[in-house]
């Protein structure tokens, strides 16, 4: 018993005694959220935070004095901004994230790198469509290759394996998706919003929108905004807190022996469910029970 409880206690005190540097992209309550959820969980010692003040060339200056003058065992990133500053320029410190949407865009191949992101995973969407009913054959996705290439080409092979087609157009500025969405407009059943910083400019939403109405293609959008401006569905993380404890978790993991490169980044655990009534009747599809079911809100 003895010997058992010191295997144990020398496996998780390198993680317990760890130093842990912080960095906030910015003070917003979503990042403080996300590390309070770290500290509920981690239980590490935090020997410096740092809050960029949403400016991003502030990244390298404070990474590189993290480096020289803390010298912790671990960064926690949280934030976009946060991650490029502690990707681009740690290379010794193993740095994890949480509240980054596609980090494979900003982190790449080979970095000591891990965390938690905000995308909902890709099942999700498919699943939601598919229950949406039989008529819905054919998805619509625009997307930039640079951010969100990885997920259409995963988000393709999900949707073949339910009997669904993903119809993709790559577009590389907001000003290309008008002809995008009229390329799309006579083959697709449905339309996915997807988490690409290149379609969710306040224009090329409206754009969309707009889409969706005229030609009675219900969206699927990413956060409880689209769903109020219109889109017939949203799907988004439910808790920044939460996601800052999945990052802890990581961290533990990390602490613990793990290279960082060979644990994958994960996604939320808990995700909420938005669905625009309002939106429904404009489109003429009644929402099956099914879905009414698990959503988290319902705008009458």
């Amino acid at each position: 018993m003895l010997v058992l409880v010191s295997a144990i206690l020398s496996v998780v005190s390198p993680a317990l005694g760890a130093n842990v540097a912080v960095i906030l992209s910015s003070p917003v309550d979503d990042y403080r959220e996300a590390l309070r959820g770290f500290k509920e969980v981690a239980k590490h010692r935090i020997v410096a935070e740092y809050d960029m003040g949403g400016d991003p060339d502030r990244g390298p200056a404070i990474v590189a004095e993290i480096e020289t003058k803390v010298k912790p065992d671990l960064i926690f990133a949280v934030g976009i901004w946060a991650l490029q500053a502690a990707a681009s320029h740690s290379t010794t410190t193993p740095v994890v994230y949480a509240m980054v949407l596609n980090p494979p865009s900003i982190v790449g191949d080979g970095k000591n790198v891990t965390g938690a992101s905000m995308n909902i995973p890709a099942e999700e969407a498919i699943r939601l469509f598919k229950q949406l009913g039989p008529a819905i054959k054919r998805v619509g996705a625009i997307y930039s290759r640079a951010r969100t290439g990885y997920l259409v080409k995963r988000a393709e092979s999900l949707a073949k394996n339910e009997g669904i087609q993903l119809v993709t157009r790559e577009i590389t500025s907001p000003r290309e998706i008008a002809a995008a969405l009229e390329s799309l407009q006579d083959g697709i059943d449905a339309l996915w919003i997807l988490p690409d910083e290149t379609t969710l400019a306040q224009p090329a939403l409206q754009q969309i929108l707009l889409f969706s109405y005229r030609r009675k293609i219900p969206v699927l959008g990413l956060s409880e905004r689209h769903a109020q401006l219109g889109a017939l569905f949203a799907l988004s993380f439910a808790s920044s807190e939460d996601i800052g404890r999945q990052a802890a978790e990581l961290a533990l993991t990390v602490l613990s022996g793990t290279k960082a490169t060979e644990i994958p980044y994960t996604t939320p655990r808990k995700v909420s469910l938005t669905v625009n009534l309002k939106t429904a009747g404009k489109l003429g599809i009644e929402v099956p029970k099914t879905i009414l079911g698990r959503a988290t809100t319902v705008i009458q």
